[in-house]
């Protein structure tokens, strides 16, 4: 049996969701690879626990209580994230935080040969001397471009088989996948906002799905696995709602978020001609990459898949009539959790 330390960046829902799946998967792992997982340690953005020895299952049922219940983890086994300096270096580090703070210790760590499995896209969004540093170190991001679903595996597969990647088309957002299939509908823009918030398909400020920058920095990451010296700043990615709007309260937006249904409503009846279907899409292409409101064909993959569904489609040398395509459910904690570990697990058997 080999024993595997794992430190974990980051306790959010993500983060325990996670815990809680390798405490429940200890026979699966111990049977199926002769694996245990170690948990060493955890910090969120105010505190830290770190051990040695790492941490039983009692005292990590504990842990996810007293964080779930008073969103700290406990007074009495923790000290503050400002005393963790570094990140172990004999462990695999799982980064799933929604910011790049850590950064500077995440690489330290790697060069002195720790793991990194992230499910946090601004690592691997973000500096190109991160990319570098990451794309070359024994490091996994699949959950960072649709939660579990084999997005990156499937397009490492491609390259490393010598395959020829032409182009890549996604639909990257369930939220707004929603939004595209109410429009279909004749759904106003407005209420289709506001359902979506209230069934919690959107951020608390729904303005963070509707600018597109979640699905540009999927699609970037996609794009630098192809080879494209490509930064956030090279992409435009379109927004549903103007820049004058930013500066809104969430209230004043939801509230005036009606002006939008006339323009919307014919933007969409424009690309629907046809017969088409809209779709929010990015498209990696000939180094370049674009990202917005599409027209899609029905009887193509991003076309004929749900709407509320994500879906990468690999149209490549020899999947060139009938492009190869991933989809499916591409968000939520538990299903996050689910590929974030599949990726722990896969570097832990490597190393």
């Amino acid at each position: 049996m080999r024993s595997i330390n794992i430190f974990l960046l980051g306790f959010g829902g993500v983060g325990r969701a996670l815990a809680r799946q390798i405490i429940d998967a200890r026979q699966v792992h111990a049977k199926r690879n002769q694996l245990q997982l170690n948990i060493v340690g955890m910090m969120d953005s105010t505190s830290a626990i770190q051990t040695d020895k790492g941490l039983n299952d009692d005292t990590l049922t504990h842990i996810l209580s007293a964080k779930t219940q008073t969103g700290r983890l406990p007074i009495d086994q923790a000290q503050p994230a400002t005393a963790v300096t570094a990140f172990p270096t004999n462990a695999i580090i799982v980064d799933t935080t929604a910011s790049d703070a850590a950064m500077p210790m995440v690489l330290a760590a790697l060069g002195a040969s720790a793991g990194y499995v992230t499910a946090n896209k601004l690592p691997v969004a973000g500096k190109l001397d991160w990319w570098d540093v990451i794309s070359h170190s024994p490091a996994r991001w699949e959950t960072t471009c649709g939660a579990a679903l084999p997005v990156i595996s499937t397009l490492n597969t491609l390259l490393d088989s010598g395959d020829e990647v032409r182009k890549i088309e996604g639909c990257l957002s369930g939220t707004l996948g929603y939004l595209s299939s109410e429009l279909e509908k004749g759904t106003p823009f407005g209420d289709a906002v506001r359902t979506a918030k209230q069934l919690g398909y959107t951020e608390p400020d729904p303005r963070q799905d509707l600018g597109g920058l979640d699905v540009a920095r999927k699609a970037l990451i996609l794009a630098r696995m192809l080879g494209y010296r490509l930064s956030m700043s090279d992409i435009h990615a379109e927004s549903l709602f103007p820049a004058s709007m930013d500066g809104l309260s969430v209230d004043d937006f939801l509230r005036q978020v009606d002006t939008l249904n006339a323009p919307m409503a014919e933007r969409a009846n424009a690309l629907m001609a046809g017969g088409k279907k809209l779709r929010y899409a990015a498209t990696i292409e000939n180094g370049k990459l674009s990202v917005g409101l599409i027209g899609a064909a029905p009887d193509s993959k991003l076309g004929s898949v749900k709407a509320s569904d994500s879906i990468v489609a690999f149209h490549t040398k020899y999947f060139s009539d009938n492009p190869l395509a991933v989809s499916g459910r591409g968000a939520g904690q538990e299903v996050t959790a689910s590929g974030v570990l599949g990726d722990i697990v896969a570097l832990a058997k490597e190393r």
